[in-house]
């Protein structure tokens, strides 16, 4: 049986009705059951109106989206295989953005070279601490306008991170420019790396002058 059979009819029609325009990414927020769409002209989102389980009836969205952007029900595996074997094309990224699949998105982060324009659609789809990472590491990220608030969002949550290479990787990527953070959060930086190891790896691999010695 189709997935589209199983889905109720309303969240059938809805959802090719957005899938018929151009999108920039999805995500899907799995406890409200809503999917949420990045389109050219601003956000738009469908509450899903399950007939099964909420876990069977994601899976039927995501084979319906899968199904849709790659001609393929499998989803992401089935994506990858494809996704290793073509390369990593800009235009096969951004087909990635649209699966709802977080895993998909973890993968667009750690592709070999992205534009400043597949970041911003990726923070959007999975914004979490471990896609803000990634993405400042390129260059063209970091030294946009998403760079700084990918740099904000890191030295907000900065001071509940435990893991001490993560920290050492924060500070680093959040000094790798001097117009990412402002001079209080310097400061602060610097008055933590006096009792915190970590933070002092990280200021030693920042630009010297930032150093306020």
């Amino acid at each position: 049986m189709q997935a589209t059979q199983q889905l109720s009819n309303e969240d059938n029609l809805r959802l090719n009705v957005l899938l018929a325009q151009p999108l920039r990414a999805i995500r899907i927020n799995e406890s409200s059951m809503t999917v949420h769409a990045l389109t050219e002209q601003g956000e738009a989102k469908i509450v899903l109106n399950p007939t099964l389980r909420d876990e069977q009836y994601l899976r039927l969205v995501r084979e319906l989206l899968s199904l849709k952007i790659t001609g393929s029900p499998g989803g992401y595996p089935v994506f990858l295989k494809r996704w290793t074997r073509m390369g990593h094309a800009d235009n096969t990224l951004e087909h990635m953005l649209l699966l709802g699949e977080p895993e998909a998105i973890i993968s667009v982060v750690y592709s070999p070279d992205i534009s400043h324009d597949i970041g911003v659609r990726a923070w959007w789809a999975h914004p979490t601490t471990e896609v803000a990472m990634r993405l400042m590491e390129y260059p063209a990220v970091a030294s946009g306008e998403l760079g700084k608030e990918l740099a904000e969002y890191l030295m907000e949550f900065l001071p509940y991170e435990e893991k001490q290479l993560n920290i050492v990787n924060m500070v680093r990527l959040c000094l790798q420019d001097k117009v990412l953070i402002t001079e209080k959060q310097l400061l602060s930086l610097w008055s933590r790396a006096k009792r915190k190891n970590p933070f002092y790896v990280g200021l030693l691999h920042a630009d010297p002058q930032q150093i306020p010695l």
